[in-house]
């Protein structure tokens, strides 16, 4: 459904090219840190950190032991940060230390990689 609203924004022209000028109030996106990391079981989690330079949203991209990418936003959290599409993942760090957690087939939380610390 996503694919095909950009698709028609595109063709009514409502997005400019990537390759065309960008206007100089247009927020623009940064690459933060890129950080590989090592959790409890030895599985590896690398996270790029990405947010638009005017912090009006920040994502993580995801690359999961299994090989799976996924793209999260950054959501509130009470303290450190929290990335989901709060549908079935959700990335949580703080400090150089983070713990994954999946939703099961009842559909309740739970960690699937704990312990992860960053090894970058």
């Amino acid at each position: 459904m996503l694919l095909r609203w950009f698709a028609a924004v595109i063709l009514l022209g409502g997005l400019s090219s990537p390759l065309g000028s960008v206007k100089a109030d247009e927020p623009k996106l940064q690459r933060g840190a890129i950080v590989s990391y090592r959790c409890s079981r030895g599985e590896r989690l690398d996270a790029t950190y990405y947010e638009l330079r005017d912090r009006s949203l920040a994502f993580v991209r995801l690359r999961l032991p299994e090989g799976r990418e996924l793209t999260l936003p950054q959501i509130a959290s009470a303290s450190g940060a929290r990335f989901s599409a709060d549908r079935d993942l959700t990335w949580w760090i703080k400090g150089n230390r983070g713990f994954l957690q999946q939703r099961d087939a009842q559909g309740e939380w739970r960690v699937t990689l704990k312990d992860c610390d960053s090894t970058t």
